[in-house]
């Protein structure tokens, strides 16, 4: 009886001292982690997971820090501001070289042509006429990437087009101004145009045929190296995917955390959120798109090495969450 009674004893304390070390746990404060993101409905996976709580569920405090590009959140995460970065593919590949290599992409958050735009004066109707004008485009960004492809596939000499930089918050007072004759950027800026002057503007074209373009979240190597970086951001995004499932099935809480935190319509948010492919993981579309990338890039000076995915990826995060989420890549291009 006495042995019994000890085992007793000996079993309740073991429990006791798991329910003690469980509790700690959940009353562990949670870690912060700080997001440049843009105000941009390809964005939506990251909205619907602050709107569901899923970081607060993965025990992330998370500041989102919003950007009008990607490429100028890169020139503050470049001073060692912020975690995880969202941007487009040619400021990512441009910043790691920028940073020495201090940085890898750890998921493609979303990929279209059709939320890149190219929103012009009415007097322009067709590629030719963007002869002697000024159009303007984030220099640096994937507009740039588009500008190019557009003209030169549209045989316009890029040398007789004057190419001006401005932020996205700009564009729409700009070409409705007349400052510009068009620009070439992402969505919702051309809807922001459209809905600002409809009677000067229209769409030219969008991006189907010249470019698909992505937004990838990315973070520096050295942080991610560390067991805290390394847990934070599988954390982050298990989250984010979670909030992505949210995002592609429930277009009406998408449109209200739009209106609601950006003054988005719903007719401008609905016209990017049903062109998005919102798959983050790395597979063979992803890597022939950035090899494409890459060969423009180097081509017009924009990038100065081939991609070596390699080195510039961080797929532990993803692989950890499901292997299937990441292929195998190709050698460098």
């Amino acid at each position: 009886m006495h042995l019994k009674h000890s085992s007793l004893i000996k079993a309740a304390l073991s429990l006791t001292l798991v329910l003690a070390a469980t509790a700690t746990l959940g009353q562990q404060a949670p870690v912060k982690l700080t997001l440049f993101g843009l105000a941009s409905v390809n964005n939506d996976s990251v909205w619907m997971a602050i709107d569901k709580g899923y970081y607060k569920d993965e025990g992330i405090d998370l500041t989102y820090r919003l950007f009008p590009s990607g490429t100028t959140a890169f020139q503050t995460f470049q001073t060692g501001q912020g975690d995880i970065v969202l941007s487009g593919d040619l400021p990512s590949l441009q910043y790691f070289a920028r940073a020495g290599g201090n940085y890898r992409t750890i998921a493609s958050m979303e990929r279209d042509a059709k939320g890149y735009v190219a929103v012009s004066s009415k007097a322009i109707t067709k590629p030719q006429d963007l002869v002697g004008k000024t159009i303007a485009t984030r220099v640096g960004s994937t507009g740039s990437w588009f500008v190019a492809e557009y003209l030169a596939r549209n045989g316009v000499d890029a040398a007789k087009v004057v190419v001006k930089n401005l932020d996205t918050q700009v564009m729409a007072a700009a070409v409705c101004g007349g400052d510009i004759s068009a620009f070439f950027v992402w969505q919702p800026t051309g809807s922001r145009a459209i809905e600002t002057c409809p009677d000067k503007v229209h769409y030219l074209s969008d991006a189907t045929g010249y470019i698909q373009g992505y937004l990838v979240a990315g973070a520096r190597a050295q942080w991610l190296a560390t067991p805290e970086g390394r847990d934070i951001a599988t954390r982050w995004l298990r989250a984010t995917i979670k909030g992505r499932d949210v995002a592609k099935a429930d277009f009406a809480a998408v449109a209200a955390y739009a209106a609601k935190n950006f003054g988005l319509s719903e007719s401008a948010t609905r016209e990017q959120w049903t062109i998005m492919d919102r798959n983050m993981g790395f597979d063979k579309d992803y890597y022939r798109d950035f090899c494409s990338l890459s060969r423009w890039g180097r081509a017009d000076k924009a990038l100065e090495q081939t991609i070596d995915f390699g080195k510039i990826l961080w797929p532990d995060g993803l692989r950890s969450i499901d292997p299937k989420l990441v292929e195998a890549a190709p050698p460098p291009c």
